[in-house]
This record gives C-alpha cells, structure tokens and sequence, in this order.
C-alpha cells in the first residue's frame, strides 16, 4: 500500500530556541569578579536591603490600609504609592548596582493610554522597577497575593488579580474595560502581555486582554544587561539564587524606554489577536529580538514531560501558534501529551513506530504505519516528536466527520450486529472490506488490547476510542478506505 500525502507543512521551530532555560557560563575572571562580589559587595547589599524592605513594607502596608479587590485607594494613599514609594525603590535598586538608568521616550498619562503593555518579561528586579518606571496597577497571577512581601508591595497599587486556573477569564477583561472607563479614578494599569517569565532572549507570544477593549496603549520597553543573570526562567534557578547572584554584580544595567502610544486600527480593534501581533512586532523589532510562539502552556505541558522522565523540551510545541492554527486549548494538549507520555516506553522525548504501534494494536498493521507516516512529518526520521503528533492529531481529529457515528457505524461492522466483538466477527468484516492483511493472530492482540480480557462490548469500544483518538482515522479507513480523508 503505497504511502499517503502528510497532513500539513509543520512550521519550524523559532531559531530563538527554548525561552524558559539559561545557560550560563562564566569564564574564569567572571567567576573570580562573582567569589570578590560576595565577599565584598554581598553583606553590604543584604543589609542596606533589609532596611530599605522594611521602610518599604512600612509604606505599603499604610497604603494598602483598608482595600478590597475592586475598591479604590484613599488620595493621601496615591499619594504615597505615586510620590514617596517610588524614590525608595529607586534608592533600593542604586544600592543593588543599577547605578544609571537611562529613559528614553515620555510616559503617557491614562487619559492618553490608559494600559501600559511592558516586555519582555524575564527578570526577578521587575517587581522594584515596575513601580519608578510605570506608576500603575499591575494586572498579576492571584498567587502572588499571598507572597509574604511581594504580595504586600502588588496589593498597594490597586492590582487586577488574575486566577490562571479558572475556565472563564472573561471577568478579567470585563474589570480592565471597567477601569478604563473611568481613567480620573484608576492609575493606569500596567501588564506584561507575555503572561510569564523567560530568559529574555525573544519576545514569547502575547495574550490578548490588553487588546481586547480595542483601546490605545503605550508599549514600554524594558532592557537589562546583554548576559542576564537576573532572567527568572521556570527550570534550574531558584529565586533566592538569582538575586544573590545579582547582589554579587559589581554593576548591574538596565534601561527603559517608552515608544509611541500604539491606537489600533478598525481592524485592530475588532481583532485581538492581530492587535496584539502587530504591538509585540513593533516591540520585538525596537528590542531587536525574534519573535517565538511559545506561551505559559508550553511551560505546562513542559512541567508534565519532565514529571513524567521525558526531556522536557520535547513538549515545546509554540502553543500560540498552534492555538492559531487548530483554534485548540491547554486542557486538549494535556491530554495529548498524556497520551504522547504512555506511547513512549523509552523516554527519549520522540515516538518509535514499534511504540506506536504497540499501543495501538490496530489489526491492520499497513494502516496503522500509514497513520504513523501521517504524523511523522520529518522525511526519513522514523521519530515521532511530539510537536508533530500534536498537528498531525489536530488535523486529522478536524477532518473526520461526524465521530460519535464513525464509532457505532465501525462497532456494529466488526461484531456483526451483535452485543460484543469477537474474533470471528472482526476478521470476517476486515476481510469483507478488503484488508486482506489481517490475520488471526493480529485480530487476537487487537482484542486483548482493547478488552484487557474481558468482551469488547459497545461500551467498552467505545471507551477504548477515547482513550486512543488515533483509532478515529484508522475507523474511518476500515469502513470507506484510506483515500476518505
């Protein structure tokens, strides 16, 4: 049986590579500048920061003095957020070692741009820059607000709490859009679009909420040090490794820059999704960074891919991309790439057709290596990566019809109308429709696979199709033939 067309072109990967890993590498005379640092600069540093933490907790807590999510801070407690927190934080990162903080453009007032959208989002000083540098309500992750003192410093500027885990974000926006109804009233509200933290080496892909009022907003850039240590990635660095290794710096640098308020377009403001392309291609290319489509989903399915001993950056898919492409969510890729983690024995991140097959057991074994070539779409490789499995699933998935139907029309053929499949049944309808191939002893694995010996009732074929989707396009291949699709 010849071999059919592949399901789709799979784009490249970003050249940027994975953005939520560093690797850093220091030469001898760095190591040396970093053992001097400690000795010299890091008591200084811990101690002029325990003091300026506490007349910093001091302020916030006044400011924060009898708010609730949604309310309104007292003017003398504008006062104190807009007037006196700034200058300390400011004296805070000088004695850290950002000496000089160059700015560039002009800050729009909220009449002007009432969201401030900031990228990229990579370092673990931002939470003592955003305040100087912005002057606004953060939109932030609901954790944060029991984080014992940066929990405290976000909740005394009138933040907009987000909860990641909950189905419905439309409450989020619908705040963000009440808030800039009424700019008089609210400072402006400050968002990282990112939506998570990398190594600042690209410009990851970006939500849409900022976008989604179809309102102007300011794009301000924040730059720091060529090499940066400061890049709070997900894997292989604590926070409190990161800031000693800031504190023991002799110079730290960073500079923020305020581009033209961006006013969207007709289109632009119809269309989130291109409002929010075109502000993070603006931004990318004045930081002169690549763009990459990775997002907070990728970090997800990375996290279950290393629970599970697989490489983790095998699950680096570029979930925006994908999310344009199949329109598919964080909770169908889980499931996927549960399934990607049981196919693969082996653990090495990619899928051999012996494993694919295995788990499948599909009588027809030519059908089940057609579906394989499907979703291996790297010529000659014989690895399935999971990124592959992931498009050649979605597509396909999209392109059999009516499935609940494909799944009792395939069940009444291989147990000719009768309560369970048998293996007398199965053969004699593999055979009926041509697949001479099928043998006995194939139809006998089949069955014991999908069974766990036990009858392979309706109910329990059924459940065998959830928990193998692909067997949905082989169905489908039983019953019309493989050109059908």
């Amino acid at each position: 049986m010849a071999r059919r067309g592949r399901v789709r072109i799979l784009p490249d990967l970003a050249t940027s590579g994975n953005p939520f890993v560093l690797d850093l590498q220091f030469s001898a005379l760095e190591r040396a500048k970093l053992i001097v640092g400690g000795l010299v600069l890091l008591p200084i540093r811990v101690l002029l920061s325990v003091l300026f933490a506490s007349v910093l907790y001091v302020l916030v807590t006044l400011t924060a003095i009898g708010w609730k999510h949604g309310g309104h801070l007292k003017n003398w407690q504008k006062v104190l957020l807009t007037t006196v927190i700034p200058p300390v934080l400011r004296c805070w990162t000088f004695v850290l070692g950002y000496y000089a903080i160059p700015v560039l453009g002009t800050r729009a007032s909220a009449s002007e741009a009432p969201i401030y959208v900031v990228a990229p989002h990579s370092h673990v000083m931002e939470p003592w820059l955003l305040n100087p540098y912005s002057r606004g309500s953060p939109l932030s992750k609901k954790e944060n607000e029991h984080f014992p003192f940066m929990g405290r410093v976000i909740k005394s500027s009138e933040p907009i709490w987000v909860d990641r885990e909950a189905k419905q974000r439309s409450n989020t926006v619908e705040r963000i859009v009440q808030r800039v109804a009424s700019p008089g009233f609210w400072l402006p509200i400050v968002i990282f679009p990112e939506g998570t933290t990398h190594n600042g080496e690209c410009v990851i892909g970006f939500k849409t909420g900022a976008f989604r009022p179809g309102l102007p907003v300011q794009p301000i850039l924040f730059r720091f040090g060529e090499r940066d240590v400061g890049a709070y990635v997900a894997f292989d660095r604590s926070l409190v490794g990161i800031l000693l290794l800031v504190m023991m710096q002799w110079r730290n640098t960073f500079s923020v820059q305020y581009l033209p308020v961006y006013t969207p377009s007709d289109a632009e403001k119809h269309d989130a999704q291109l409002y929010a392309a075109n502000v993070r291609r603006l931004m990318a290319a004045e930081l002169r960074k690549p763009v990459n489509d990775c997002g907070l989903e990728d970090l997800r399915l990375m996290e279950i891919a290393e629970g599970a001993g697989l490489p983790k950056e095998c699950a680096l898919i570029e979930f925006n991309l994908m999310n344009r492409l199949f329109q598919v969510d964080l909770a169908a890729l889980k499931t996927v790439m549960r399934r990607f983690v049981r196919m693969n024995t082996r653990k090495t991140g990619s899928v051999s057709w012996s494993e694919f097959a295995a788990s499948l057991c599909w009588p027809n074994a030519e059908h089940a290596q057609l579906l394989y070539d499907e979703y291996d779409t790297r010529s000659g490789c014989g690895e399935l990566a999971f990124r592959e499995y992931v498009v050649g699933t979605l597509d396909l998935a999209g392109r059999v019809a009516d499935a609940d139907n494909l799944v009792v029309t395939a069940f009444a053929a291989l147990s000719a109308r009768q309560r369970c499949i048998t293996e007398e049944s199965a053969l004699r309808a593999f055979h009926e429709r041509g697949h001479m191939c099928v043998t006995d002893a194939a139809v006998r694995v089949f069955l014991r696979r999908a069974t766990r010996e036990q009858e392979l009732t309706e109910l329990r074929f059924v459940a065998y199709v959830e928990e193998n989707p692909d067997a949905k396009v082989l169905l489908k291949w039983f019953l019309d033939g493989v050109d059908s699709l």
